[in-house]
């Protein structure tokens, strides 16, 4: 999963990137827009697999997921080539907003507005896909006029329902493509199709007045709201000195973006984790929350799903206080299911199949 952090100069990105992976990427006040990018592949945490890694004594497998984070981009400047490219690569994109003060750091556009912000970037979005759009219509128009084709006329059609829903002002991850629609759209990568979070970071002072932008994940976007500088600061104290720094700051319920950042991402997306226990490891695996067996024990192996016949299911917490696998079929809690089973999140999955 590639998660890519984009944004406006100065509002934050690489400090957001550095929270989340650990890293030390240089931040500065003054440097110039650039189109480099800084990357990391980390560890998902998971106090689930942990645990059961723990319980049967083997070596836990957790998901991977990649991070970008890219150079600041000017207004008006999405139809670079080589930062649209950095976003196409992602599953879901991540917008740092501009929320906090600082007399030395003018925003591009004058005053502090994350409600403008979030607005002008959707915006771009929406207009580089709809540039794209337009060009495939182009040679569409002509590829049909040189040959009868049911496929070509097909794409072209949907072709011209995107750009009428583009110019009415709408995402297109608000579009209710068909399953055939989505196969042919799928190559496009559209931008503003892809999962949209929105972190606006704040401070001390505009913590509270912003929290009225949150947004919890609703139709693959949400909004959310954290303090950068203060957060970095808090994490490097224990969690009793923690609370009392929070205090003097007046953000006693303050919800860590660290803490929550993948939570909201794996709702964003609608993912959910199934966990698989073999003779070598614990492993966490990553699926769409309406997702069934049989697509679930695809992500394993492509054989195990060819010759699936049952998968043997159980949530983790049920199959920790049995014991284990034995104990759970004894008690009548580790069930048989088929391959149009929805799976759950949190479950474990032993796959049944022919060889």
């Amino acid at each position: 999963m590639i998660l890519t952090i984009f944004g406006y100069p100065k509002s934050g990105k690489t400090s957001l990137f550095n929270m989340l992976t650990d890293k030390q990427e240089e931040v500065s006040k003054f440097s110039t827009s650039t189109h480099e990018y800084h990357k990391a592949i980390v560890d998902v945490p998971d106090h689930r697999l942990t645990q059961l890694a723990q319980h049967f004594n083997l070596p836990p497998v957790y998901v991977k997921i990649e991070y970008l984070d890219t150079g600041a981009l000017a207004f008006g400047e999405s139809k670079n080539v080589t930062f649209i490219d950095l976003l196409r690569r992602a599953d879901g994109l991540v917008h740092m907003i501009r929320g906090f003060e600082d007399e030395e750091i003018l925003h591009p556009q004058g005053a502090i507005d994350p409600a403008r912000d979030i607005h002008t970037m959707e915006d771009e979005l929406k207009t580089v896909d709809f540039i794209s759009v337009e060009k495939r219509m182009e040679r569409l128009f002509a590829d049909v006029k040189k040959m009868k084709s049911k496929e070509l006329e097909e794409e072209l059609e949907l072709m011209k329902k995107l750009k009428d829903f583009l110019e009415q002002g709408n995402p297109l991850r608000e579009y209710s493509f068909t399953p055939a629609e989505e196969l042919q759209a799928r190559g496009f990568k559209f931008l503003s199709q892809k999962p949209l979070l929105n972190i606006i970071n704040a401070d001390e002072n505009t913590y509270r007045r912003y929290l009225e932008l949150k947004k919890e994940p609703e139709k693959n976007i949400t909004t959310q709201v954290f303090c950068a500088k203060i957060e970095q600061e808090l994490l490097e104290l224990d969690e009793e000195d923690r609370l009392v720094f929070q205090e003097e700051y007046g953000l006693a319920d303050y919800h860590y973006m660290r803490e929550n950042f993948i939570n909201v991402s794996y709702r964003l997306l609608n993912l959910i984790s199934f966990f698989t226990i073999g003779d070598n490891e614990v492993r966490a695996w990553t699926i769409k929350e309406s997702d069934n067996a049989y697509t679930a024990a695809g992500k394993v192996h492509t054989d195990i799903q060819k010759g699936f016949i049952r998968s043997e299911t159980i949530n983790w917490q049920a199959l920790l206080e049995a014991g284990g696998f034995s104990q759970a079929k004894e008690k009548g809690t580790l069930r048989l299911e088929g391959k149009d089973y929805v799976v759950k999140d949190g479950e474990v999955l032993y796959f049944r199949f022919s060889k």
